[in-house]
């Protein structure tokens, strides 16, 4: 042992109860060993003492000791969270490396059982008094409130993703009211991706994220992260971790609520239950939030442990029935919720449906391909034709002042090279043909190419019927056509299921995929970005 360390140990020897000078090497020596396969018990308490000892009263011994130590090849990060990991250790953390460290108020669980539905009515109620919300929203509020106090008992997690167009709509009261209601409430108006995995590795909190605006839609890790923990299975990232870079899994399952202004990032939206807010109107009024005056908060919060403890066992094994309406992920993110209002009763079950509906109804959280597909599909019905050329394709889309086409890319219109990288993973593509009204070498697309992508996407749309494409005026058929030339027959089958076509492969792309124009320096909204429509 150096010098420096042998002094660390006299130090630790003056903390505690005389231990002779041999002895205190031995245990430092007794560390280095055991530092390296385990972290915590092992480790005995007077040694830890001593240690974070030196570490609260000279932290320049200590960061002396911990240099020490990694020569000795010991896993320092690891002896640093068996320290803080130890009982009234928050001085040292606060010397030594800053910040506060963060205590957790337990909510003590009501002493008699609780009735579901009453306790639900109201969280309800205490969101309705506080926040201006649409149709349904506070139910789906309170339900997930109880849903973070009997998280364990889900397999998916929601997001409770909370938007507003501008700012002071109610976005930032609401969390403050959550953070009272839930366990182990973490509000962060700003987070890295390290730090939220690590944080849900050490507390289990709920998170609330609020000012997501400012620091979400660029960070694609952190987005990343956030959606590894929507479902319990595949709830973790792996990173490296210690000086020896050992590979480590850190879990991302916790409850999270997220505000911003704007729009939900794709990804997160398909896995949200989304409220969004607006400013107050003339003659709406609620009760002020006050952070330090939510005591009142606090017996619902004592019933909703209660409950949930009392649940938690019968939650795990819940099938709900799902309304029709929803769907994939819609479907997924609501049945933790329909678990509990069945298990509380009441009018609760129909209320949560309702509330469901209500919320999801006429939402158009699409990916612009998937609207681009909406749109062909109208156009297509309209004109009643087999073709479209490409640059008549955009000239149509990009006159549909209701729709995103006409500032697509750097406030100009979609253009066909556009078109053509927003259908390609579909496995949709344009092809040269030849027929009345356009100039041999056309480039443009057929009805026939659409007719599998149609019956996946908009199974309740009426179908486009594929016939045979127009011939020219010399009477020669075009690209599209097979040997079989007469009226009759079907110019080809169509396309068999292209795997790019797979649900997946449009609703979950990254941000940084394709974008229009890329080849030739033009920037545009992502292919994967959400478009929402007021109509």
């Amino acid at each position: 042992m150096s010098d420096t360390a042998e002094r660390a140990a006299r130090m630790a020897e003056e903390k505690l109860a005389k231990m002779p000078i041999a002895t205190a090497r031995e245990v430092v020596a007794d560390l280095v060993e055991r530092a390296k396969t385990d972290v915590g018990a092992p480790f005995e308490a007077n040694a830890l003492k001593a240690l974070c000892t030196i570490r609260a009263h000279d932290p320049a011994a200590w960061q002396r000791l911990r240099f020490d130590l990694k020569t000795a090849e010991v896993r320092v990060p690891d002896l640093d969270r068996a320290l803080d990991n130890l009982d009234g250790n928050t001085g040292a953390d606060d010397k030594v490396m800053g910040g506060t460290a963060l205590l957790f108020p337990e909510h003590e669980r009501w002493h008699d059982p609780v009735d579901g539905a009453a306790l639900l009515d109201a969280l309800a109620d205490t969101f309705s008094r506080h926040i201006i919300m649409p149709a349904g929203a506070a139910t789906a509020e309170a339900l997930w409130c109880l849903h973070a106090h009997t998280h364990d008992a889900a397999g998916i997690s929601p997001i409770l993703a909370v938007t507003s167009p501008t700012p002071e709509c109610g976005k930032t009261n609401l969390l403050t009211v959550l953070g009272a209601l839930v366990p182990k409430s973490l509000p962060a108006s700003n987070i890295t991706a390290a730090s939220l995995f690590r944080a849900v590795e050490k507390w289990r909190p709920t998170l609330l994220i609020d000012e997501a605006d400012t620091f979400l839609r660029d960070n694609e890790e952190l987005r990343g992260v956030i959606n590894s923990g929507h479902n319990r299975a595949t709830s973790f990232v792996i990173r490296t971790a210690g000086d020896d870079h050992e590979p480590r899994r850190f879990m991302t399952w916790a409850p999270k609520a997220i505000a911003l202004i704007g729009k939900l990032p794709p990804t997160l939206a398909s896995r949200s239950i989304h409220i969004e807010l607006r400013r107050f109107a003339l003659g709406e009024h609620v009760e002020p939030v006050r952070p330090d005056r939510l005591a009142h908060l606090t017996p619902l919060a004592r019933q909703a442990a209660r409950w949930a403890a009392d649940h938690v066992t019968a939650l795990r094994d819940a099938e709900p029935d799902m309304p029709a309406i929803l769907t994939g992920r819609r479907a997924d993110n609501w049945r933790p919720l329909f678990a509990i209002a069945d298990a509380a009763g009441g009018d609760w079950p129909a209320r949560a449906r309702k509330a469901a509906e209500a919320l999801t109804a006429g939402r158009s959280d699409e990916t612009a391909a998937v609207i681009l597909l909406e749109d062909i599909h109208a156009i297509f019905a309209e004109r009643g034709d087999d073709l479209i050329a490409s640059s008549e394709l955009a000239e149509t889309l990009g006159g549909r002042e209701d729709r995103p086409w006409s500032e697509w890319s750097r406030g100009k219109p979609i253009t066909a090279r556009g078109i053509a990288r927003l259908l390609e993973p579909f496995g949709v593509r344009p092809t040269k043909f030849r027929a009345d009204g356009y100039t041999p070498g056309t480039r443009g697309y057929s009805r026939a190419d659409f007719i599998d992508v149609f019956t996946r996407w908009f199974p309740d749309a009426p179908a486009l019927s594929a016939t045979a494409p127009q011939l020219n005026e010399t009477g020669a058929p075009s690209d599209f056509t097979n040997a079989t030339t007469a009226q009759g027959v079907a110019d080809r089958e169509p396309p068999k299921p292209n795997e790019s076509a797979a649900c997946g492969a449009v609703a979950d792309r990254n941000d940084g995929m394709a974008r229009e124009g890329g080849m030739v320096g033009d920037s545009a909204p992502d292919d994967g970005e959400v478009i929402e429509w007021a109509g």
